[in-house]
């Protein structure tokens, strides 16, 4: 298939999400499959799976290098048209706590905090504070924008 951007139109494509990685910061494939409404199998590498999926609720986390185990969390899927399409609804629910807008409001709380702590204990001008406001407000659209995106693919799957 190749590179594709954007991926969401591809993800809705799909039944089921397989993330094998050994290691993961963050696992924003997780997150963006589970906004597209699929129940992801993913290896319970360290820093990332644990922290999004809900084992067994609304995805399966497996050992790392356990192919066998991967195959097990997949079939059971595949095989059970009700317990994948319940996964997903779980999943879709469960991904909301990573909606961009809610992250870039919680971005720009916490810019915001950080400018009003240090104003207490500095003056800012009035021309860096607007900077500050000015790129919290730019992560901010960028973040409505892919919601909507994302809102979009839902609509259409």
């Amino acid at each position: 298939m190749g590179s594709v951007t954007p991926l969401e139109p591809e993800w809705v494509k799909g039944s089921i999400a397989a993330v094998t990685s050994q290691r993961e910061s963050f696992g924003m494939t997780i997150v963006e499959a589970m906004r597209c409404g699929l129940p992801v199998v993913s290896t319970d590498c360290p820093h990332g799976p644990r922290e999004i999926i809900e084992d067994g609720i609304d995805g399966r986390l497996v050992p790392v290098d356990d192919a066998a185990a991967v195959a097990r969390a997949l079939r059971e899927l595949i095989e059970d048209d009700e317990l994948r399409a319940k996964t997903a609804r779980a999943a879709l629910a469960a991904s909301e706590r990573f909606d961009p807008a809610r992250i870039a409001a919680r971005h720009e709380a916490l810019w915001t905090e950080l400018l009003d702590r240090g104003a207490s204990r500095r003056a800012h001008s009035p021309a860096r504070t607007a900077l500050h406001r000015a790129v919290g407000r730019a992560v901010d659209a960028v973040y409505a924008q892919k919601a909507r995106a994302g809102r979009l693919v839902r609509r259409f799957r």
